[in-house]
């Protein structure tokens, strides 16, 4: 058992981090998905994670795998331009429905969702079209994906992980932590808490909120503030590939994490002003209510 709090976040952690077999069995599915879709279209050049698994920020049970399958433009285009998003999912669900009869498979947002291990191995398939580089000079793809709406958006999963990663080396590896209690919080409760784990992320790094030797209570206080205080707003890319990315999807969405984001802010100021005043159970207790009953607690 953690003899103070430092301790105890770090072996909250520990529990957090995925596990090499629950690693190997979700990544594993890329090239028999791209089998799957190959009876769909025509072509699909590549499938290759994304998401949180390439940046080193996913938990533990919650956190599918997301995979980019990239296809051709001849199979998304009819009389010169793109067919609706919403139709290519539709193909890719058939052709996965045809691959794996017996796993349940749905379409959520941006992506066709296949339930390997009826859930706890599922995997996010999110199909993509290259529309050239991110510049000239940079080398880094760009796509258009699923929009959630029928349309097509602009994004580069590589150029994104690029700035993420550079910000958590900044961090010294605390963003991609603090990303993975970001996740618990969200996990802790159901349903979850509706928040988008990439716009967290982007989030984090846009404002330099990891940086410098601060403890995990100081970082989740000022990110827990920041969604209260920026009231479910969405993000301009900072790397201006995208559009303005969301954190939730919903009217209802947003207000229901501005209150989850407001109580956890609270419970966080009260948690690390106990610590300061040496109530390490009562810091224990109120990290519990952060958490939902989920963080360890403390000797």
């Amino acid at each position: 058992m953690a003899q103070n709090i430092p301790q105890t976040f770090k072996l909250y952690l520990s529990r957090l981090a995925p596990t090499t077999p629950e690693d190997d069995a979700r990544l594993r599915h890329g090239r028999t998905i791209k089998q799957g879709l190959a009876s769909a279209f025509a072509s699909v050049s590549k499938v290759e994670v994304i998401g949180s698994h390439a940046r080193d920020s996913a938990i533990h049970l919650h956190s599918d795998v997301d995979y980019l399958a990239v296809l051709s433009k001849a199979d998304a285009t009819r009389g010169g331009s793109l067919v609706s998003s919403t139709t290519i999912l539709k193909r890719m669900r058939a052709a996965l429905d045809d691959r794996f009869p017996n796993t349940a498979i749905r379409i959520d947002g941006p992506a066709v969702v296949v339930a390997f291990g009826q859930g706890k191995g599922a995997v996010d398939v999110v199909p993509a079209i290259w529309t050239g580089t991110v510049s000239a000079h940079s080398g880094y793809p760009r796509y258009k994906i699923p929009d959630s709406n029928g349309g097509w958006i602009e994004t580069s999963p590589q150029y994104h992980g690029m700035y993420i990663k550079a910000a958590n080396e900044k961090a010294g590896g605390k963003l991609a932590t603090t990303t993975r209690l970001l996740k618990a919080w969200k996990f802790a409760r159901q349903p979850a808490i509706p928040c988008l784990g990439f716009h967290v992320e982007l989030l984090l790094a846009a404002e330099g909120t990891c940086n410098g030797a601060r403890t995990y209570g100081g970082l989740l206080i000022d990110a827990f503030r920041l969604m209260r205080d920026r009231a479910g707003r969405g993000i301009n890319d900072p790397k201006r590939v995208s559009p303005r990315i969301d954190i939730v999807r919903s009217e209802a969405a947003r207000k229901s994490l501005v209150s989850a984001a407001t109580y956890a802010a609270d419970h966080a100021e009260r948690a690390v002003r106990a610590e300061a005043e040496f109530k390490l159970d009562e810091a224990s207790r109120q990290w519990g209510l952060v958490f939902n009953g989920e963080f360890p607690s403390c000797a």
